[in-house]
C-alpha cells in the first residue's frame, strides 16, 4: 500500500526555519568511538557490534585518519572476499575525513551529506574532533521537530 502525505506550505516553512537555524553542535553525538588503524577488521566489527554503532573513527599514531563504516565493510571487504582477521582497518577506512564546524546548521549539513552521498560528518572545533553528526541524528532532529499544522 502506498501512502501519500500532503503538507501545508506554512508548516513546511516553519520546519525549514527550525532546521536552518539549528546548529549541529547541539544535536551531534559527542561520544565518538575510535579504533587504531593497525587493528584488524574483525576487531572493528566487534567494537561496532558491542557499541551498537555503524562506524568507528580510525586513528593512526593517535591522530584521526578516517572512518570505517558498515558500507566500507560491505563494499570494500565482504564483497571482495577480504580476510577480516588479517586485514588492517586502516586499509579499508574511508579517508580523508569530511569535517565541519559545530556552527554549521542542520540544514547545511543535510545538504552536504546529500550532495556528497555520505551519512556521517565529523564535527570539529579549532582543529579538534568534538563529535559526529550522522543520518540517524538528522532523522532524530526531524522526528522531534514540532508538527503543528
Amino acid at each position: 500500500m502506498n501512502l501519500v502525505f500532503f503538507v501545508s506550505g506554512n508548516w513546511l516553512k516553519c520546519f525549514a526555519a527550525i532546521i536552518k537555524n539549528m546548529k549541529i553542535k547541539d544535536v551531534m553525538e559527542k561520544n565518538l568511538v575510535s579504533i587504531d588503524g593497525e587493528r584488524n577488521i574483525i576487531d572493528a566489527c566487534k567494537l561496532m557490534g558491542k557499541m551498537h554503532i555503524g562506524s568507528v573513527l580510525v586513528t593512526l599514531e593517535n591522530k584521526p585518519y578516517g572512518i570505517f563504516t558498515e558500507r566500507d565493510l560491505l563494499s570494500k571487504v565482504i564483497a571482495k572476499g577480504v580476510d577480516i582477521k588479517k586485514a588492517k582497518v586502516k586499509n579499508y577506512a574511508s579517508h580523508p575525513l569530511v569535517t565541519v564546524s559545530g556552527d554549521y546548521s542542520v540544514r547545511e549539513c543535510a545538504r552536504m551529506m546529500s550532495d556528497m552521498k555520505i551519512k556521517r560528518l565529523i564535527v570539529t572545533s579549532r582543529g579538534k574532533i568534538k563529535g559526529i553528526f550522522t543520518a540517524s541524528d538528522l532523522a532524530r532532529v526531524i522526528s522531534k521537530s514540532p508538527l503543528d499544522f
